[in-house]
């Protein structure tokens, strides 16, 4: 149904991301990390995705972590609060760290238990399949042989997503969602080093570049990234995206404590939970060095929150119901609304900065927003306003006000400060 929001204008928003059209009668639930037990939102509709209480049936892959014994008695707790039945939630031994909470046993043995038939067959009778947090390269070593040969247990997973199951993750589990998977690296570095494909350590330094490999490929509409505002990640996602623009014009960037839902049946995908996720759309960007430093313009930005819509087909956005549009509307009027570091360090604030401090702004039409990674080097994000953004709020029970922002154009300049003292 078309969500009417007042203006006419405004019936149907149009989305001018271009995304793949591939469908399957699959669903995902692939969530930003810090997923809460009393996430409603998110557990309920994954419930009712892998069948209902009366008949979801969880196999639960623990591989990234590095308490694997523990993820799977957390989520498992959390399941049963919500109604699914205890029997039916299933631990899928497969890991590469020994879980320190158990005495009896070396889970880092698990490591090859990807090969295993018997728990293949486990997996195949479940409705729904849950991917651990921790380290999503210890997920793909367990999974995927060295040539690229999937597991007969990878197998299993991707039978319940094409027979209609759900497979979800937090965290690892949501990076590895995608074809073209991100592995480590933060923002600044990234910008700075760019994209590295081959890297043969184990822990991938931070601020030396963002590394780029290959990931399960359930996600057909671009690549995700996660921990995305709590972690400034936007910059890395970018770098990448542009890396890969042949093959992925668009990226995804869930909060914590949110899930991005693919319905495959329904061709739709749907954001659930506390935060946003941001949707980057390259199809019109274009990139340039400037002394090996890249300068990027004409990014497309979007981002939706609990409820909120996109159509695959069509390409539209669909704010949730009851939200009103921001345009003639704005509750506030900032003249000078920048902000200062959206690439660097923890929470990031570009969620504040593209709803409250823009598209929520009478007194400003664009954001300006400074990040340093050295004493007088940075760069600087704009944000603008342009013919085709739209925006649309409400406030909810929970004291917050909650955001649809579609269509925000985006520019990454390197830049030299020079700081004097007033005197």
């Amino acid at each position: 149904m078309i969500h009417k929001v007042g203006l006419s204008s405004f019936f149907i928003i149009l989305c001018t991301m271009l995304v793949s059209q591939n469908s399957s009668k699959g669903n995902l639930v692939i969530v930003g990390g810090g997923l809460e037990n009393n996430n409603q939102s998110i557990f309920n509709q994954m419930i009712d995705l892998a069948g209902g209480t009366d008949k979801a049936t969880f196999a639960v892959i623990p591989s990234a972590s590095g308490v694997s014994v523990q993820s799977f008695e957390y989520f498992k707790k959390a399941l049963i609060s919500y109604g699914v039945k205890q029997e039916k939630i299933n631990l899928i031994p497969i890991a590469m760290v020994d879980d320190d909470s158990t005495t009896d046993v070396n889970e880092a043995t698990w490591k090859d238990n990807g090969y295993d038939l018997q728990l293949a067959e486990k997996v195949r009778k479940c409705t729904a399949v849950w991917f651990s947090g921790g380290d999503q390269m210890r997920t793909m070593k367990c999974l995927v042989q060295p040539d690229g040969t999937k597991t007969p247990v990878l197998d299993a997973v991707w039978e319940v997503f094409n027979n209609g199951g759900v497979v979800g993750g937090t965290s690892a589990g949501a990076a590895i969602m995608s074809e073209a998977m991100i592995g480590g690296g933060n923002s600044l570095g990234a910008l700075t080093h760019g994209v590295i494909e081959n890297y043969g350590g184990d822990d991938f330094p931070e601020g030396e570049g963002v590394l780029l490999t290959n990931g399960l490929g359930f996600f057909p509409l671009g690549i995700v990234d996660q921990h995305f505002d709590a972690r400034a990640r936007i910059g890395r996602l970018i770098m990448v995206l542009f890396h890969e623009k042949e093959k992925f014009e668009t990226g995804f960037g869930i909060d914590e404590n949110t899930a991005l839902i693919y319905l495959g049946k329904e061709n739709k995908l749907k954001v659930a939970g506390a935060g946003g996720v941001t949707i980057i759309n390259t199809h019109d960007a274009g990139i340039e060095y400037h002394k090996k430093l890249p300068h990027i313009s004409n990014l497309l930005v979007s981002y939706l929150e609990d409820g909120d819509y996109y159509d695959i087909p069509t390409k539209n956005i669909y704010p949730a119901n009851g939200k009103k549009a921001t345009v003639g509307n704005e509750y506030y009027n900032i003249k000078n609304p920048g902000k200062t570091g959206i690439l660097a360090g923890n929470l990031s604030g570009f969620s504040e900065l593209i709803t409250k401090n823009l598209i929520d702004n009478r007194g400003a039409n664009q954001v300006e927003n400074l990040s340093f990674y050295e004493n007088d080097r940075g760069f600087l994000v704009k944000l603008s306003k342009t013919s085709q953004s739209a925006g649309f709020y409400t406030d909810k029970p929970d004291g917050n006000d909650h955001y649809t922002v579609i269509n925000i154009s985006m520019d990454i300049l390197p830049v030299v400060v020079k700081i004097s003292l007033l005197k």
